[in-house]
């Protein structure tokens, strides 16, 4: 016995339109998921141990389409000079404000450690105790409107915060030029957030 199914032009049309729809509702769907649901409220100036600095840049963080966090520069005066601004022995600030609750405290530690590498050009042998104090300070979670600052004061070194409590220091300016390098150095972790950073 043989069945013959007949689909006509009109059913075709259908399914092809069905498809159409299809895939704009799991591209809304996931534009929805990844977009923040908050807005960052970043400080124009903020001021850390008698040092007074003002927001130089800030850009988003973007990793497989997804918005990450944003990254905001704060200098003592404005500034489009990366080389001078990663070789400078004076206080300056990146803030991270956590955008996606896909971040955790083991994926930052991967990211500022994969870009120390690109920022030393792989050499990061000597600076490897201050990367481990670094990594140390990631012990908590992270979620969305979470917030780090990593400001650099000459005579100390680079304090670590955590949405405005202090967490740590790691001393040493070759660790704040690679640090600093990781944004805004001939070797970013992204261009496009290194000229935002840069004041655009």
């Amino acid at each position: 016995m043989c069945i013959q199914l007949t689909i006509n032009s009109e059913d075709v049309s259908m399914l092809i339109n069905f498809k159409k729809l299809l895939s704009s509702l799991i591209l809304f769907l996931g534009i929805f998921l990844i977009t923040p649901l908050f807005a960052i409220d970043l400080p124009n100036k903020i001021e850390y141990q008698k040092a007074q600095l003002t927001l130089n840049g800030h850009g988003t963080r973007i990793k497989f389409f997804m918005k990450v966090y944003e990254g905001s520069l704060y200098l003592e005066s404005a500034s489009n000079n990366a080389y001078e601004i990663i070789n400078n022995d004076s206080p300056m600030s990146i803030r991270i404000d956590v955008m996606s609750s896909l971040v955790t405290p083991d994926a930052m530690k991967k990211a500022l450690n994969e870009g120390l590498e690109k920022s030393t050009g792989n050499n990061t042998g000597p600076i490897m105790q201050e990367i481990d104090r670094l990594n140390s300070t990631f012990n908590t979670d992270v979620g969305s409107g979470d917030f780090y600052e990593f400001t650099y004061l000459p005579d100390s070194g680079t304090h670590v915060l955590k949405n405005s409590t202090y967490i740590d220091t790691i001393p040493g300016i070759e660790f704040k030029k690679a640090f600093f390098g990781i944004y805004i150095s001939k070797n970013p972790i992204q261009k496009s957030l290194k000229k935002a950073m840069l004041g655009g």
